[in-house]
Parts: structure tokens; C-alpha cells; sequence
């Protein structure tokens, strides 16, 4: 065996199932700490011009600027109780992976609308790209349970 091969086998046994737990617990504190902010004025103020200058304000109409923010808190720690119920619970994770891409392309919609790629548009990009991977290794994990 090479040196080569042999450093690749170590590595891919030390990562094995690692990368999913990685992606899922990187997620789990991203939407914990932006799922607990909108609960907060701050937030409220920052999300204030994505929501009255985009199709968000459907949402503004119908709960105002402090509930518009409180039900994206909702949905982004409910999101996080399924990854966290999805490390034993492959449907759960399926379910809450299923919303980080829902959530990563409702933001994304955004962009023709708010006119500017910023952070906060471009970290939706990696967030649809990990919510697919780790929908993916759910499905699996229930299809093989």
C-alpha cells in the first residue's frame, strides 16, 4: 500500500460520518443564533428594508414588522429542533434539512428585488448546498432504517 492510499484510508475512517455531523451541527448553531435574534429589536430593525421593499411585505400586511420577524424566529428554531431530533431521527432531519433549503431559496428570491449581492444573500448559497447534502443523507439513512 502507498503512502498515498494508506493517509486517504485513515482519513476517509477518522471523517466517516463526520462531514454530516459537521454540516448538521454548523447549521444547527447559524440558525440557533439567527432563529433567537428575531426576537430582538435589533432585528427587527436590520430585516426592517428586506421585508417592506420585497414580496416579504405579503408577510408585514398580515403580522406586522415585530411578528413578520417573530414567525421567521419560529420557523428557524423549529428548523433547528429537527436537526437536532435529526441526529437520531432521520426524518426529523430530512424535515428540518428540507426547510434550510426552503429558507436558503426564500432569501434567495430576494435578490432581484433588493438589487445587491451581499453576505447576506451569498451565505444562502452555501446554506441550499448543505440543506441538499444533508436531505440527501437523511433520505438515505431512512431508506436504510
Amino acid at each position: 500500500m502507498t503512502v498515498k492510499n494508506n493517509y486517504s484510508s485513515c482519513a476517509i475512517r477518522f471523517l466517516n460520518k463526520k462531514d454530516t455531523i459537521a454540516l448538521r451541527l454548523s447549521l444547527i448553531v447559524v440558525f440557533l443564533f439567527f432563529g433567537i435574534a428575531k426576537w430582538f429589536e435589533f432585528e427587527v430593525e436590520a430585516l426592517t428594508p428586506i421585508i417592506t421593499t420585497t414580496w416579504l411585505s405579503i408577510l408585514k400586511d398580515m403580522l406586522g414588522l415585530h411578528g413578520t420577524s417573530y414567525f421567521l424566529g419560529v420557523v428557524e428554531l423549529t428548523t433547528v429542533a429537527l436537526l437536532v431530533l435529526g441526529f437520531k431521527n432521520p426524518m426529523a432531519g430530512a424535515a428540518g434539512a428540507t426547510l434550510i433549503v426552503l429558507t436558503g431559496v426564500v432569501t434567495l428570491s430576494l435578490l432581484p428585488q433588493l438589487g445587491t449581492i451581499d453576505s447576506f444573500i451569498l451565505k444562502d448559497i452555501m446554506v441550499v448546498a448543505i440543506g441538499l447534502t444533508l436531505l440527501k443523507q437523511d433520505l438515505v439513512r431512512w431508506q436504510q432504517a
